[in-house]
Protein backbone atom coordinates (compact mmCIF):
# COMPACT_ATOMS: atom_id res chain seq x y z
CA UNK A 1 0.00 0.00 0.00
CA UNK A 2 1.49 3.68 -1.00
CA UNK A 3 0.57 6.88 0.96
CA UNK A 4 1.05 10.19 1.62
CA UNK A 5 1.01 11.87 5.10
CA UNK A 6 1.42 14.93 6.41
CA UNK A 7 3.02 14.88 10.02
CA UNK A 8 4.69 16.18 13.09
CA UNK A 9 6.40 14.76 16.22
CA UNK A 10 6.41 16.47 19.48
CA UNK A 11 8.00 16.02 23.11
CA UNK A 12 4.89 16.04 25.19
CA UNK A 13 5.19 16.02 29.07
CA UNK A 14 1.59 15.98 29.69
CA UNK A 15 -0.26 12.95 28.19
CA UNK A 16 -3.42 13.36 30.27
CA UNK A 17 -4.28 17.00 28.68
CA UNK A 18 -3.53 15.64 25.02
CA UNK A 19 -6.24 12.91 25.89
CA UNK A 20 -8.79 15.70 26.73
CA UNK A 21 -8.14 17.79 23.83
CA UNK A 22 -8.21 14.42 21.24
CA UNK A 23 -11.93 13.62 23.00
CA UNK A 24 -12.76 17.00 22.07
CA UNK A 25 -12.07 17.04 18.73
CA UNK A 26 -14.18 13.44 18.65
CA UNK A 27 -10.87 11.72 18.33
CA UNK A 28 -11.71 7.88 19.18
CA UNK A 29 -9.35 5.42 20.76
CA UNK A 30 -8.56 2.57 18.63
CA UNK A 31 -5.95 0.46 20.70
CA UNK A 32 -2.67 0.55 23.01
CA UNK A 33 0.07 -2.08 21.60
CA UNK A 34 4.01 -2.42 22.05
CA UNK A 35 5.81 -1.71 18.79
CA UNK A 36 9.34 -2.79 17.94
CA UNK A 37 10.72 -0.97 14.86
CA UNK A 38 13.81 -2.68 13.29
CA UNK A 39 15.80 0.77 11.34
CA UNK A 40 17.86 -0.83 9.11
CA UNK A 41 21.27 1.41 7.52
CA UNK A 42 20.27 2.84 4.07
CA UNK A 43 22.38 5.47 1.86
CA UNK A 44 19.82 7.31 0.25
CA UNK A 45 19.25 10.68 2.30
CA UNK A 46 16.06 11.44 4.13
CA UNK A 47 14.97 7.73 2.80
CA UNK A 48 14.31 4.99 6.08
CA UNK A 49 13.65 1.36 6.03
CA UNK A 50 12.16 0.05 9.14
CA UNK A 51 10.36 -3.40 9.73
CA UNK A 52 7.33 -2.69 12.87
CA UNK A 53 7.02 -5.79 14.67
CA UNK A 54 3.50 -5.78 16.76
CA UNK A 55 2.86 -8.85 18.36
CA UNK A 56 2.80 -11.93 15.95
CA UNK A 57 2.47 -9.09 13.06
CA UNK A 58 4.99 -7.69 11.10
CA UNK A 59 5.14 -4.51 8.60
CA UNK A 60 8.02 -3.48 6.21
CA UNK A 61 7.79 0.68 5.66
CA UNK A 62 9.69 2.49 3.80
CA UNK A 63 9.61 6.36 3.93
CA UNK A 64 10.91 9.21 2.80
CA UNK A 65 10.54 12.35 4.73
CA UNK A 66 12.35 15.47 5.62
CA UNK A 67 12.85 16.11 8.78
CA UNK A 68 10.61 18.25 10.58
CA UNK A 69 11.13 22.02 11.53
CA UNK A 70 9.20 25.18 13.29
CA UNK A 71 6.33 23.39 14.07
CA UNK A 72 5.66 22.60 10.28
CA UNK A 73 4.10 19.46 8.97
CA UNK A 74 6.64 17.88 7.41
CA UNK A 75 4.81 15.23 3.77
CA UNK A 76 5.96 12.40 4.14
CA UNK A 77 5.81 9.23 0.68
CA UNK A 78 5.04 5.90 2.56
CA UNK A 79 5.15 2.09 1.28
CA UNK A 80 3.62 -0.50 3.52
CA UNK A 81 3.96 -3.98 2.72
CA UNK A 82 2.86 -6.59 5.25
CA UNK A 83 5.19 -9.30 5.85
CA UNK A 84 4.29 -13.47 6.90
CA UNK A 85 7.74 -14.53 6.30
CA UNK A 86 9.75 -14.62 10.18
CA UNK A 87 13.09 -15.08 8.06
CA UNK A 88 12.88 -11.65 6.72
CA UNK A 89 14.17 -9.31 10.02
CA UNK A 90 17.07 -12.17 10.44
CA UNK A 91 17.85 -11.51 6.20
CA UNK A 92 17.37 -7.59 6.45
CA UNK A 93 19.66 -7.76 9.37
CA UNK A 94 22.19 -10.02 7.65
CA UNK A 95 21.69 -7.81 4.24
CA UNK A 96 21.54 -4.59 5.19
CA UNK A 97 22.78 -4.04 8.90
CA UNK A 98 20.81 -2.47 12.08
CA UNK A 99 20.76 0.52 12.36
CA UNK A 100 18.66 1.05 15.61
CA UNK A 101 16.25 -0.49 17.32
CA UNK A 102 13.28 1.27 18.75
CA UNK A 103 10.72 0.04 21.27
CA UNK A 104 8.10 1.77 22.18
CA UNK A 105 4.36 1.83 23.78
CA UNK A 106 1.85 3.44 21.29
CA UNK A 107 -1.45 4.49 21.48
CA UNK A 108 -3.54 5.30 19.01
CA UNK A 109 -6.62 7.90 18.94
CA UNK A 110 -8.01 8.97 15.09
CA UNK A 111 -10.48 10.92 13.74
CA UNK A 112 -11.32 10.49 10.34
CA UNK A 113 -8.34 10.40 7.97
CA UNK A 114 -5.74 11.79 10.89
CA UNK A 115 -3.95 9.06 13.44
CA UNK A 116 -3.09 10.66 16.26
CA UNK A 117 -0.18 8.94 18.41
CA UNK A 118 0.76 8.94 22.00
CA UNK A 119 4.32 7.37 22.29
CA UNK A 120 6.18 6.09 25.12
CA UNK A 121 9.68 5.88 23.73
CA UNK A 122 12.45 3.63 25.34
CA UNK A 123 15.25 5.80 26.03
CA UNK A 124 13.74 8.73 24.86
CA UNK A 125 10.34 10.03 26.40
CA UNK A 126 6.96 10.94 25.34
CA UNK A 127 6.35 12.04 21.75
CA UNK A 128 3.02 12.97 20.12
CA UNK A 129 2.23 12.87 16.68
CA UNK A 130 -0.02 14.03 13.80
CA UNK A 131 -0.08 12.07 10.88
CA UNK A 132 -2.93 13.05 8.40
CA UNK A 133 -3.05 10.66 6.02
CA UNK A 134 -4.15 9.85 1.98
CA UNK A 135 -3.94 7.58 -0.33
CA UNK A 136 -3.52 10.95 -3.15
CA UNK A 137 -2.32 13.87 -2.97
CA UNK A 138 -2.40 16.77 -0.03
CA UNK A 139 -5.22 19.16 -0.69
CA UNK A 140 -4.75 22.89 0.84
CA UNK A 141 -7.87 21.29 2.89
CA UNK A 142 -6.12 18.61 3.87
CA UNK A 143 -3.06 21.56 5.22
CA UNK A 144 -5.81 23.32 6.55
CA UNK A 145 -6.96 20.48 8.64
CA UNK A 146 -3.53 19.61 9.57
CA UNK A 147 -3.25 23.66 10.99
CA UNK A 148 -6.53 23.37 12.76
CA UNK A 149 -5.24 20.24 14.87
CA UNK A 150 -1.83 21.37 15.28
CA UNK A 151 -3.12 24.64 16.89
CA UNK A 152 -5.95 22.43 19.50
CA UNK A 153 -2.55 20.86 20.95
CA UNK A 154 0.36 23.23 20.68
CA UNK A 155 -0.55 24.96 24.33
CA UNK A 156 0.22 21.20 25.86
CA UNK A 157 3.65 20.09 23.49
CA UNK A 158 7.29 20.56 24.15
CA UNK A 159 10.08 21.10 21.52
CA UNK A 160 9.37 20.25 17.83
CA UNK A 161 11.68 16.50 16.79
CA UNK A 162 13.15 17.23 13.70
CA UNK A 163 14.00 13.82 12.91
CA UNK A 164 12.51 10.27 13.64
CA UNK A 165 12.36 8.03 16.84
CA UNK A 166 15.63 6.00 15.44
CA UNK A 167 17.24 9.50 15.43
CA UNK A 168 16.40 10.22 19.08
CA UNK A 169 17.04 7.05 20.31
CA UNK A 170 21.05 6.94 18.58
CA UNK A 171 21.76 10.23 19.74
CA UNK A 172 20.16 8.76 23.73
CA UNK A 173 23.51 6.44 23.39
CA UNK A 174 25.73 8.94 22.86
Amino acid sequence: MNKTNIELKHFCSDFDKIREVLKEIGAKKETSIKQTDYFFELSRDGARLKLRIEGKKQVLVYYERPDFSKAKGAVAKIKLYKVRDRELLPFLCSALGVKVVVNKKREIWRRANTVFHIDNVKKVGRIFEIELQKKGTITPTDRKQFKAYQDKFLPHLGKVIKGSNADLVISSLK
